[in-house]
Protein backbone atom coordinates (compact mmCIF):
# COMPACT_ATOMS: atom_id res chain seq x y z
CA UNK A 1 0.00 0.00 0.00
CA UNK A 2 2.83 2.39 0.91
CA UNK A 3 4.58 1.49 -2.34
CA UNK A 4 1.49 2.44 -4.35
CA UNK A 5 1.19 5.75 -2.47
CA UNK A 6 4.84 6.64 -3.15
CA UNK A 7 4.48 5.67 -6.78
CA UNK A 8 1.45 7.93 -7.14
CA UNK A 9 3.28 10.83 -5.44
CA UNK A 10 6.34 10.36 -7.67
CA UNK A 11 4.16 10.18 -10.78
CA UNK A 12 2.27 13.29 -9.75
CA UNK A 13 5.52 15.18 -9.20
CA UNK A 14 6.84 14.16 -12.60
CA UNK A 15 3.59 15.02 -14.33
CA UNK A 16 2.97 18.30 -12.50
CA UNK A 17 3.93 21.44 -14.38
CA UNK A 18 6.79 23.38 -12.86
CA UNK A 19 6.86 27.13 -12.38
CA UNK A 20 8.41 27.44 -15.85
CA UNK A 21 6.08 25.00 -17.62
CA UNK A 22 5.83 21.26 -18.08
CA UNK A 23 9.02 19.27 -17.60
CA UNK A 24 10.21 17.36 -20.62
CA UNK A 25 10.80 13.64 -20.43
CA UNK A 26 12.36 11.88 -23.39
CA UNK A 27 13.11 8.29 -24.16
CA UNK A 28 15.36 6.20 -26.33
CA UNK A 29 15.23 2.63 -27.57
CA UNK A 30 18.70 1.27 -26.81
CA UNK A 31 18.01 -1.96 -28.73
CA UNK A 32 17.30 0.06 -31.85
CA UNK A 33 20.40 2.21 -31.26
CA UNK A 34 22.59 -0.89 -31.14
CA UNK A 35 20.97 -2.51 -34.16
CA UNK A 36 20.97 0.59 -36.38
CA UNK A 37 24.26 2.26 -35.41
CA UNK A 38 26.76 1.94 -38.27
CA UNK A 39 29.67 1.12 -35.95
CA UNK A 40 27.87 -1.84 -34.38
CA UNK A 41 28.81 -4.08 -37.33
CA UNK A 42 32.52 -3.52 -36.64
CA UNK A 43 32.04 -4.26 -32.96
CA UNK A 44 30.02 -7.39 -33.73
CA UNK A 45 32.65 -8.66 -36.17
CA UNK A 46 35.35 -8.21 -33.51
CA UNK A 47 33.22 -10.04 -30.94
CA UNK A 48 32.51 -12.82 -33.44
CA UNK A 49 36.22 -13.16 -34.27
CA UNK A 50 37.03 -13.60 -30.58
CA UNK A 51 34.17 -16.08 -30.17
CA UNK A 52 35.33 -18.01 -33.21
CA UNK A 53 38.84 -18.34 -31.77
CA UNK A 54 37.50 -19.53 -28.42
CA UNK A 55 35.09 -21.96 -30.09
CA UNK A 56 38.00 -23.39 -32.09
CA UNK A 57 40.00 -23.86 -28.87
CA UNK A 58 36.97 -25.51 -27.24
CA UNK A 59 36.54 -27.89 -30.17
CA UNK A 60 40.24 -28.81 -29.99
CA UNK A 61 39.98 -29.53 -26.25
CA UNK A 62 36.81 -31.57 -26.72
CA UNK A 63 38.41 -33.47 -29.57
CA UNK A 64 41.38 -34.27 -27.37
CA UNK A 65 39.07 -35.80 -24.75
CA UNK A 66 37.24 -37.82 -27.40
CA UNK A 67 40.51 -39.09 -28.92
CA UNK A 68 41.73 -40.24 -25.51
CA UNK A 69 38.42 -42.03 -24.93
CA UNK A 70 38.64 -43.78 -28.31
CA UNK A 71 42.26 -44.67 -27.65
CA UNK A 72 41.32 -46.25 -24.31
CA UNK A 73 38.40 -48.08 -25.88
CA UNK A 74 40.55 -49.52 -28.66
CA UNK A 75 43.41 -50.54 -26.35
CA UNK A 76 41.45 -51.56 -23.28
CA UNK A 77 41.88 -55.30 -23.83
CA UNK A 78 45.64 -54.94 -24.25
CA UNK A 79 46.25 -52.67 -21.24
CA UNK A 80 46.82 -53.64 -17.64
CA UNK A 81 44.43 -52.44 -14.96
CA UNK A 82 47.04 -49.88 -13.91
CA UNK A 83 47.39 -48.55 -17.46
CA UNK A 84 43.60 -48.36 -17.83
CA UNK A 85 43.31 -46.42 -14.59
CA UNK A 86 46.07 -44.06 -15.74
CA UNK A 87 44.28 -43.45 -19.07
CA UNK A 88 40.98 -42.83 -17.27
CA UNK A 89 42.69 -40.29 -15.01
CA UNK A 90 44.19 -38.63 -18.07
CA UNK A 91 40.74 -38.46 -19.69
CA UNK A 92 39.18 -37.04 -16.53
CA UNK A 93 41.93 -34.42 -16.26
CA UNK A 94 41.40 -33.34 -19.89
CA UNK A 95 37.63 -33.28 -19.34
CA UNK A 96 38.08 -31.00 -16.30
CA UNK A 97 40.41 -28.75 -18.32
CA UNK A 98 37.76 -28.53 -21.05
CA UNK A 99 35.00 -27.70 -18.56
CA UNK A 100 37.18 -25.10 -16.82
CA UNK A 101 37.97 -23.52 -20.18
CA UNK A 102 34.29 -23.44 -21.13
CA UNK A 103 33.35 -21.80 -17.81
CA UNK A 104 36.19 -19.27 -17.98
CA UNK A 105 35.31 -18.25 -21.52
CA UNK A 106 31.57 -18.78 -21.94
CA UNK A 107 30.34 -18.85 -18.35
CA UNK A 108 28.70 -15.93 -16.54
CA UNK A 109 31.17 -13.04 -16.44
CA UNK A 110 33.56 -15.06 -18.61
CA UNK A 111 36.01 -13.84 -21.21
CA UNK A 112 33.32 -13.68 -23.92
CA UNK A 113 31.14 -11.35 -21.83
CA UNK A 114 34.19 -9.32 -20.81
CA UNK A 115 35.31 -8.95 -24.43
CA UNK A 116 31.86 -7.84 -25.58
CA UNK A 117 31.65 -5.35 -22.71
CA UNK A 118 35.15 -4.07 -23.47
CA UNK A 119 34.22 -3.48 -27.10
CA UNK A 120 30.80 -1.97 -26.38
CA UNK A 121 31.84 0.32 -23.51
CA UNK A 122 33.21 3.10 -25.77
CA UNK A 123 29.88 3.05 -27.66
CA UNK A 124 27.92 3.22 -24.40
CA UNK A 125 30.12 6.14 -23.33
CA UNK A 126 29.41 7.96 -26.61
CA UNK A 127 25.67 7.37 -26.27
CA UNK A 128 25.76 8.60 -22.67
CA UNK A 129 27.64 11.76 -23.70
CA UNK A 130 25.13 12.44 -26.49
CA UNK A 131 22.22 11.93 -24.11
CA UNK A 132 23.84 14.34 -21.63
CA UNK A 133 24.19 16.93 -24.43
CA UNK A 134 20.61 16.51 -25.60
CA UNK A 135 19.32 16.57 -22.05
CA UNK A 136 21.12 19.83 -21.28
CA UNK A 137 20.56 21.52 -24.64
CA UNK A 138 16.85 20.77 -24.75
CA UNK A 139 16.10 20.98 -21.00
CA UNK A 140 14.96 17.42 -20.40
CA UNK A 141 14.12 16.49 -16.83
CA UNK A 142 15.05 12.91 -17.66
CA UNK A 143 15.64 10.58 -20.57
CA UNK A 144 14.75 6.93 -20.05
CA UNK A 145 15.47 3.78 -22.00
CA UNK A 146 12.26 2.27 -23.33
CA UNK A 147 14.05 -0.99 -24.15
CA UNK A 148 15.49 -1.54 -20.68
CA UNK A 149 14.30 -4.58 -18.75
CA UNK A 150 12.61 -4.37 -15.36
CA UNK A 151 13.23 -3.00 -12.76
CA UNK A 152 14.33 -0.15 -15.02
CA UNK A 153 11.66 2.07 -16.55
CA UNK A 154 9.22 0.31 -18.80
CA UNK A 155 7.47 2.65 -21.19
CA UNK A 156 3.91 1.60 -21.83
CA UNK A 157 3.16 4.63 -23.94
CA UNK A 158 5.42 7.30 -25.32
CA UNK A 159 4.45 10.15 -27.57
CA UNK A 160 6.65 9.81 -30.67
CA UNK A 161 7.80 13.41 -30.18
CA UNK A 162 9.57 12.26 -27.00
CA UNK A 163 11.51 9.52 -28.83
CA UNK A 164 15.11 10.72 -29.11
CA UNK A 165 16.45 7.53 -30.70
CA UNK A 166 16.74 9.03 -34.22
CA UNK A 167 18.52 12.12 -32.93
CA UNK A 168 20.98 10.01 -30.92
CA UNK A 169 21.59 7.75 -33.96
CA UNK A 170 22.17 10.77 -36.17
CA UNK A 171 24.71 12.29 -33.78
CA UNK A 172 26.37 8.94 -33.16
CA UNK A 173 26.71 8.15 -36.87
CA UNK A 174 28.03 11.65 -37.60
CA UNK A 175 30.85 11.03 -35.09
CA UNK A 176 31.82 7.88 -36.98
CA UNK A 177 32.15 9.56 -40.37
Amino acid sequence: MRHIAWTLVATALLMAPSAQGAEKIGYINSSRLLSEYEGTRDIQSQVEASLSDWEEQARARQSEVQELMLELESQELLLSDEAIEEKEQQIEEKRREYETFMNEVFGPGGLAVQRETELLQPLYDKIDAILQEIGQEEDYLMIIDAAAAAPSPIVVYGDPSGDLTDEVLSRLNSQTE
